[in-house]
């Protein structure tokens, strides 16, 4: 019996489809549409309802990002400022740390909203200013409490004793390419442990953040790039580049010697011996005890048996 009910009440169905389509068709012809216009009409319903739909579409986003804006606009809480992949002197570096992110801070202001774009790109122009990136590459939005920054860092590389403005003497941390970088330290503790002390720079006065601060600093981080990993290289003081302008030569000095090194490493003179030799000549003085000793040691033309540590057969 369920099948039989089944069976009627589909053919129930057929016969008011049918009847639904001819009343449509009849009407159809009374009216005097053709097919072509009944399409015409059909596709202008869609059309419309589509239109429809993504006008709200459109007056209803704008109004849900002003409601999101006027609610990130109302935290009090500071924004949180995380720096992507971050090395490790800087991860040490509380004061930097706080600094940078006080200058993105700053910079977005009151616009602080994922929803705007503006207080991002400030920040990222305040970032690239001070001088510890080598890039920024974006400043983001990941919640309404945080900014994070991708960006590739500059390397420390030495302290270059200047004047500041007022005549104080300071000493300015420079990365590897020479361009001072916006920290400085009291002279008494040469600031960072670790970095070498670059004396008598031509120019006193520090370039501004950013800059370089010029070629005899550049020399003397060529020559600090060679002696860096010499087992005597805690001996080093500082490098002294005050003789580089004139004679294009450069000293080490220890606590009670002055080394005169000569020309940097890749601009000898013909007279000099090779940097090799020079390496040599200074781990042959720490063998018999003698690099730290009081006066001048000059090793630009010093003998191959000084160097290799014997005395030749004469």
């Amino acid at each position: 019996m369920a099948s039989r009910r089944s069976n009627g009440s589909k053919r129930s169905s057929s016969r008011s489809k049918i009847e639904g389509e001819g009343l449509l068709v009849g009407l159809i012809d009374r009216i005097g549409l053709g097919p072509r216009t009944v399409l015409g009409c059909r596709v202008a319903g869609w059309l419309l309802l589509i239109t429809m739909i993504v006008a709200g579409g459109t007056i209803g986003i704008p109004n849900l990002r002003q409601r999101a804006m006027a609610r990130d606009l109302q935290i009090d809480a500071p924004i949180i400022v995380e720096f992507a992949e971050a090395p490790e002197w800087v991860l040490g570096d509380d004061t930097l740390q706080a600094e940078l992110a006080d200058t993105v801070r700053s910079s977005i202001g009151e616009d602080r909203s994922p929803a705007l774009r503006s207080g991002l790109e400030r920040s990222r122009s305040a970032l690239v200013q001070t001088g510890w990136f080598e890039t920024v590459d974006q400043v983001q939005w990941i919640g309404p409490r945080t900014v994070k920054v991708d960006a590739t860092w500059v390397i420390p590389a030495a302290l270059v004793r200047g004047i500041l403005p007022g005549g104080e003497p300071r000493a300015f941390l420079v990365d590897s390419r020479g361009r001072r970088l916006e920290v400085d330290y009291p002279i008494r503790s040469n600031g960072l442990s670790g970095f070498p002390v670059i004396k008598g720079a031509s120019r006193s006065s520090p370039p501004p953040p950013g800059d370089r601060w010029g070629d005899d600093v550049d020399a003397a981080l060529s020559l600090h790039a060679e002696i860096r990993d010499a087992e005597w290289y805690p001996l080093i003081e500082s490098i002294d580049v005050r003789r580089y302008l004139e004679d294009r030569e450069l000293d080490l000095r220890t606590r009670r010697s002055t080394i005169n090194w000569g020309r940097p490493p890749g601009n000898a003179t013909i007279a000099e011996v090779s940097t090799r030799d020079k390496m040599k000549m200074l781990d042959y003085l720490v063998e018999i005890d003698a690099l730290d000793t009081s006066g001048l040691v000059d090793i630009r033309t010093g003998n191959a048996d000084l160097v290799y540590g014997h005395t030749a057969d004469r």
